[in-house]
């Protein structure tokens, strides 16, 4: 559902950086090889040695905190052409107990990667428990991966934690956007949506990255900022203040000074423009994973695959598992 966001290009619907990269979602890096137990001397029966190993690494970071819409998003590459014993070794447990969670396979959207590489989602009936902690036992060095192929196994664990359950509700019909924490409302703010022409997807959405890094460092750009580009070509690299991405085709929540109607009409190119004081509000507020669902737009649902837009199938439809299907 989602690409590595620090690298892959944009199809663009909407509002759209033309640069920088991603900073409150890290990548957890490893240096892959197959585990020592998957070495053995080689012997008349012993079964041929894989000729190649699919390298998996992690979206989220040990030790992190996100928001309760956050699935868990593990890379693979070269593609596996079996999936059925990673599932099986892999374990989830919130708070020590099973998570009965389940996986969705899918390559990335459109890019020079896609053909080469896929992504596995991994999420609960419902969002994950406020305050808890989740790990993820990945114990696959040495595992098949279908005929000729095993599992790199470097990364073998993940840990991270849950925060507040941060849910917000925007409304594009009284253009307004109300925030809750934990159940309670902390913030009702007006917002400016997608015009006609330019609708805002309804739907789930999930918190993807706050403002990004000016390029080539590791340095954000003041105020939560993000150079964006509209698809009619209407302005070009503007820096628009306290970026959220909920999108990765190019959805922003954001500050919009230059719109005079928010909470009258909606003006804008798909992003949800707030008033400025909001706006930084809302970026400080946010953490990666939070949820902000959409009702009442001129906009088709969110695709899952556009982000995090996993909240937007079915639980039955996301146990069919995606491209692999059940395991």
């Amino acid at each position: 559902m989602v690409l590595l966001l620090a690298a892959l290009a944009l199809v663009l619907s909407a509002c759209t950086s033309s640069g920088g990269t991603p900073h409150s979602t890290a990548t957890k890096t490893v240096t892959d090889s197959p585990s020592s137990s998957s070495k053995s001397t080689p012997t008349s029966s012993a079964p041929a040695k894989p000729s190649t190993i699919v390298h998996v690494s992690s979206l989220l970071s040990d030790g992190s905190t996100y928001g309760v819409g956050m699935p868990i998003v593990l890379y693979f590459k070269p593609v596996p052409k079996s999936v059925k014993a990673f599932e099986q070794a892999v374990k989830v447990t919130v708070n020590g107990q099973p998570a009965n969670g389940a996986w969705y396979w899918e390559q990335p959207l459109a890019s020079e990667v896609s053909q080469h590489m896929v992504e596995a989602h991994y999420r609960l009936q419902n969002y994950w428990p406020a305050h808890s902690k989740i790990h993820v036992s990945i114990p696959i060095g040495g595992v098949s991966a279908g005929p000729g192929m095993a599992y790199a196994g470097a990364l073998n664990s993940l840990t991270f934690n849950i925060g507040a359950a941060h849910v917000s509700y925007v409304n594009a019909v009284t253009k307004r956007m109300q925030v809750t924490s934990d159940g309670k409302t902390v913030r009702d703010m007006e917002v400016s949506l997608g015009t006609a022409q330019n609708p805002t997807y309804n739907g789930i959405k999930v918190v993807m990255q706050k403002g990004e890094d000016v390029p080539g460092t590791n340095r954000l750009r003041p105020n939560g900022q993000v150079l964006m580009s509209a698809t009619d070509g209407s302005y070009r690299n503007a820096p628009v203040d306290w970026s959220v991405r909920i999108t990765q085709s190019g959805e922003y929540v954001h500050a919009a000074p230059w719109n005079g109607e928010i909470g009258q009409a909606n003006l804008s190119h798909g992003c949800t423009n707030l008033h400025t004081a909001d706006g930084e509000w809302f970026y400080k507020f946010s953490q990666i994973g939070d949820v902000v669902k959409y009702s009442g737009t001129n906009g088709t649902l969110m695709l899952p695959d556009d982000g995090f837009g996993d909240w937007n199938l079915t639980w039955g439809a996301w146990q069919q598992g995606g491209m692999f299907g059940p395991a």
